[in-house]
């Protein structure tokens, strides 16, 4: 039978494929056949090939594939007729150090004696295997390029699949999230992770990308990470595979800082717009306010300089003193005006501050009620106060604030309460504790009252009512409104109800804080000294108003030194006597020296009497500050002008009497 193998085997054609046959024992190889085909694949003869063939297996076999090769000789001598194929390096017989690449079909059958006839056919792979081995190292050296690149980039990126499923994540992926490795997402959807505020955006845009192929490009969301939510966008295109969508590639930025920083940004633009509407509002507003104040003082004006024409040119003294009467309303009008719309612009500035002084609830009114009670009985109206504020004891509050709004809405009441009328000035408690207490106050009368129109405007500066605007009762159209600033400057309410013709109820609500009584407070007297032949210092750089200062203390029989500055004003008491000079009145500003200056320089001079001369600042300067500044000038009072005769008078007496006690007890 072998035999007849052999006779085939001879037959072969030259042109054959490469070809071995042979036949194995346990122990034992013989090569039966060498095809044409196998000697051109090794350009060798078949003698060599013979020769090569007999070595042993280790020296034609590639060393790293020579165990895989030796187990599948084996595997086949058990299994002859099982069709193998595998693939090896085999070493070229002529160049001991080259390899050729051989992929081989092992086909056999088990002979009578045990051995196993083999048909081997081989092919060259070697061109194959090496093209292979090339674009492995290209696709190696790419796929670690891409590595590094994900791993270094500081753009998150990420790979899902078609269930929106994690298969991957670069480094900045993780580290944002401060995950340890892709392990925590790996199979995961967005919804297990539970880390966005809101699934949508994001679950539906990626639903988009896997059902359309389309791509998204920063879609706005927000995410958890490091246990604060983040404001994230995220871009994400389709992953296809030979056509066909298999899942989608995605990367995000973290823009929180950049959010905020718009957000910032159109807080500003909004809190500028908001600025500039409330600076046209205010420029507006200053507008229509000096419009008012030019037209409101103008009226006093008018009619000072037009009754002064009509007393000039009379003989008639009874209707010089009628002239002049109006004179003197209306100049005590204009002053008013102007008094209220410093205040008013005071408290629209800023500048009004909380003065505050611990004073006993039950009396802390007792000057404005006073005031308000003469100013009554000359009207004619019977004017009513309960004011049960025993139970609160000493209160800590700014006094002054709260005695002018009162007076505001009192004078008010008063003025437009026609004769016989009442006004009620009403307190009530309404709630205490040891700290602090809330009180109402309730002014009410049953004059003119106010129209439903008027009542939303009220407290609008310069705003009166038509009906009220009559001969004898004319007001600056300020006083609610300075009421209702100061009422803002103590934290406190005000509510009105009015009908016409049945009078007004005004209603104040503040707080006070109860506080304990601190030290004694004692009265101090002052001694109310006659005036006559006191020697005055007049310090005044205006002429007329030099003059009317001057006419008025000789009207009461004082006696005036003049200076027409500062430091003319001290030159002249260096240069009189000590103690001659009973008060100075000072103005404050002036040429060469102002006032500020010469009285500091006076404080300072070394005389016994400089220290404690009574100096009385007399200006046009009526801010608070100016008269702090006054005292700490080292003056004892300021009065503001125009000059008014009684206050003038009443301050000369108290300081004259100050400065005589003073020197008693030296």
């Amino acid at each position: 039978m072998l035999a007849d193998w052999k006779k085939k085997f001879a037959n072969i054609d030259d042109a054959f494929a490469p070809v071995l046959v042979c036949r194995r024992h346990v122990d034992d190889f013989e090569v039966l056949h060498i095809s044409a085909g196998l000697c051109r694949m090794f350009k060798m003869s078949r003698e060599e090939l013979y020769d090569f063939f007999m070595l042993p297996t280790n020296e034609q076999i590639h060393p790293d594939d020579l165990v895989r090769v030796l187990r599948m000789v084996q595997h086949v001598f058990h299994h002859p007729e099982e069709l193998m194929q595998f693939t090896y390096r085999m070493v070229l017989p002529r160049k001991k150090d080259e390899y050729i690449w051989l992929m081989s079909t092992i086909y056999g059958r088990k002979l009578t004696d045990g051995s196993v006839l083999q048909y081997i056919a081989s092919i060259d792979i070697t061109a194959e295997r090496e093209e292979q081995e090339k674009q492995a190292a290209i696709f190696t050296h790419t796929n670690a390029l891409l590595e590094r690149v994900l791993a270094t980039t500081q753009t998150a990126l990420f790979w899902k699949d078609k269930e929106r499923r994690f298969q991957g994540a670069n480094k900045a992926f993780l580290d944002y999230y401060d995950f340890p490795s892709e392990e925590v997402i790996l199979g995961k959807t967005d919804e297990d992770m539970g880390w966005h505020e809101d699934e949508e955006p994001f679950k539906s845009d990626e639903w988009r990308i896997l059902r359309t192929g389309e791509s998204t490009y920063r879609v706005r969301g927000k995410c958890m990470s490091h246990g604060e939510m983040r404001d994230i966008v995220a871009s994400k295109s389709p992953l296809i595979e030979n056509g066909e969508i298999v899942g989608l590639v995605g990367s995000f930025e973290d823009v929180t800082d950049e959010t905020r920083h718009q957000e910032q940004v159109e807080q500003l633009n909004e809190q500028l717009r908001h600025a500039l509407d409330k600076a046209e509002s205010a420029n507006q507003a200053k507008t229509a306010f000096l419009s008012n104040v030019s037209h409101d003082m103008r009226t006093p004006l008018n009619g000072i300089l037009g009754i002064t024409e009509l007393a000039l040119k009379t003989d008639d003294i009874e209707k010089i003193r009628g002239y002049l009467q109006k004179i003197m309303t209306a100049g005590s009008l204009l002053k008013d005006l102007i008094n209220d719309t410093l205040e008013l612009s005071r408290i629209g500035s800023g500048k009004k501050k909380l003065d505050y002084e611990v004073v006993e609830a039950s009396s802390m009114l007792d000057r404005l009620i006073t005031s308000i009670r003469s100013a009554a009985e000359q009207n004619g109206v019977n004017f009513h106060v309960d004011l049960p504020f025993d139970e609160l004891g000493f209160v800590r509050t700014d006094r002054l604030k709260l005695s002018k709004v009162l007076l505001n809405l009192l004078s008010n009441a008063v003025k437009f309460t026609p004769k016989g009328g009442d006004v009620w000035l009403l307190g009530e408690v309404l709630s205490c504790d040891e700290h602090e207490a809330a009180c109402r106050f309730t002014v009410r009368d049953n004059g003119a009252g106010m129209s439903k129109e008027f009542l939303p405007k009220m407290f609008n500066p310069f705003e009166q009512e038509n009906a009220l605007s009559v001969q004898g009762k004319q007001g600056t159209g300020l006083g609610l409104s300075i009421a209702k600033e100061l009422l803002d400057v103590l934290g406190g309410t005000i509510a009105v109800e009015s009908e016409k013709g049945k009078g007004t109820t005004f209603i104040v609500e503040v707080r006070f804080e109860r506080t304990e009584r601190i030290g004694e407070q004692t009265a101090i007297e002052t001694e109310m000294v006659c005036l006559d032949n006191r020697q005055i210092l007049v310090c005044e750089d205006n002429e007329l108003n030099r003059e009317i200062v001057t006419t008025i203390l000789e009207m009461h029989k004082l006696k005036v030194i003049h200076a027409e500055n500062g430091e003319q004003g001290v030159q002249r008491f260096m240069e009189s006597p000590e103690y001659s000079i009973e008060a100075i009145l000072m103005d404050i500003r002036m040429p060469v020296m102002d006032g500020l200056t010469a009285a500091a320089k006076i404080r300072q001079l070394e005389r016994k009497d400089a220290a404690l001369v009574p100096i009385i600042a007399l200006s046009a300067n009526a801010f608070q500050e100016d008269v702090e500044d006054s005292r700490k000038a080292g003056m004892n009072d300021h009065l503001t002008k125009p000059i008014e005769p009684v206050l003038l008078l009443n301050c000369l007496q108290r300081q004259i009497g100050n400065y005589e006690a003073q020197r008693r007890g030296r």
